[in-house]
């Protein structure tokens, strides 16, 4: 009995504070990961994904609501962020890197990320020259069409996720993390936590120089 109680504990923390800047790594018991196999994509298709998360304490936000509709829709000044969809419909017609930033509603540092970072006009002009930019909630329940696939809302480890951002995320569901495919929508890597304008910039030209 003491060990399912320590087992719901810790499920209890892990769900309330999985949100961070990438270097507070929680250490996941191995009873906690689920290995499940990958939807189809290209990305690593053959290889198994584990669910862990990443912990930290919440930044604040002067967006305390959650509401994300003004930064999602962008503007001529600043970043133009795309649903997944439509970035594979405009790479076709023009090829660029892709650039996805996986968030979730309550997580502070998503939130600190889109009202810093990507307002200032660096980010702004480097995303805009190389990548379609994309905001995907990998918590969303809408499904995501993509090769002749449909990516649904599954559970893992008891939290919904859509099957794509699990794949592309490796099964390591931190927030944020930033995802960069390459022209032909092949993953080039990952970048986990909380990133200040260089710090995003210097880590984009590493997959596009």
């Amino acid at each position: 009995m003491k060990s399912i109680s320590n087992l719901f504990i810790f499920s209890l923390i892990a769900f309330f504070y999985a949100c961070g800047n990438g270097n507070e790594l929680t250490n996941v018991d191995p009873r906690e990961v689920e290995t499940v196999n990958p939807p189809v994509l290209d990305v690593d298709p053959d290889s198994q994904v584990t669910i862990t998360t990443t912990s930290g304490a919440d930044p604040g936000t002067s967006n305390p609501s959650g509401d994300r509709s003004e930064v999602v829709s962008g503007g001529k000044d600043g970043i133009e962020w795309l649903d997944f969809e439509t970035a594979i419909d405009r790479n076709n017609q023009e090829r660029k890197f892709i650039f996805i930033d996986m968030y979730t509603d309550w997580c502070g540092w998503c939130k600190k990320m889109d009202a810093s970072t990507f307002k200032q006009q660096a980010v702004i002009d480097y995303i805009s020259e190389h990548f379609y930019a994309v905001k995907m909630n990998p918590e969303s329940k809408e499904s995501i069409a993509y090769k002749e696939v449909l990516y649904e809302s599954k559970q893992y480890n008891g939290k919904a996720y859509n099957e794509l951002a699990v794949s592309l995320l490796g099964g390591k569901m931190s927030f944020p993390s930033f995802v960069v495919l390459n022209q032909r929508e092949v993953k080039r890597g990952v970048i986990v936590g909380y990133q200040t304008e260089m710090q995003l910039i210097n880590a984009l030209k590493r997959y596009i120089d």
